[in-house]
């Protein structure tokens, strides 16, 4: 069977709880998958996983805990465009459009900015006979989603104490794995 369709399958659980408007239980479950999928080197599927928990708790006008998860996700996708750069230069430029989109939605335009430069920088690289209005068409829909997003008028509501346990544990864990790949044998 199907990992995304498995039965115990954390991340559909939880898309299918927020999809219900439940999104103190979606947050919750969705920091659960990142945690495990950090756990497995699984680190793209960890960065969509606490972006959809932050999104949970935008939707919830919880902004300051929003921003964080942003800012972790963007790391996250950081660290990968990082380190994938040297099997997949098309995966390290949408990681940096990654980064790039959640920088602005934890509210960091200065390493939005910097994430922005190197995308620019790369992609011309690339493709230098490309003109910069195509080359960062996806990157400004990005800036265009990130500012609809942090512009919503909910207030500041507080979250339970197990929602805001799994973030600081999510946190944790983030902190003592890092991204890296698993070495392969040759």
């Amino acid at each position: 069977m199907n990992e995304v369709t498995k039965e115990g399958n954390l991340w559909l659980h939880a898309a299918k709880l927020e999809d219900n408007n439940n999104y103190h239980e979606a947050c919750i479950n969705y920091l659960k998958d990142a945690s495990e999928c950090m756990k497995h080197n699984s680190f793209v599927k960890a960065a969509l996983s606490c972006s959809c928990a932050a999104n949970c708790l935008a939707n919830l006008g919880n902004l300051t805990d929003a921003r964080q998860l942003y800012l972790e996700t963007a790391r996250i996708y950081e660290e990968n465009a990082e380190m994938i750069i040297k099997e997949s230069i098309r995966e390290s430029l949408w990681s940096l459009q990654e980064a790039y989109e959640h920088y602005l939605l934890g509210g960091n335009n200065e390493k939005a900015q910097r994430i922005y430069d190197k995308y620019v920088f790369f992609a011309r690289k690339i493709n230098p006979f490309s003109g910069i209005d195509e080359v960062m068409k996806d990157v400004k829909m990005k800036k265009r989603h990130a500012d609809t997003i942090m512009n919503i008028s909910h207030a500041n509501h507080q979250i339970s104490s197990q929602v805001e346990e799994t973030i600081q544990d999510f946190l944790y864990l983030r902190k003592s794995t890092p991204v890296k790949r698993k070495e392969t044998v040759h």
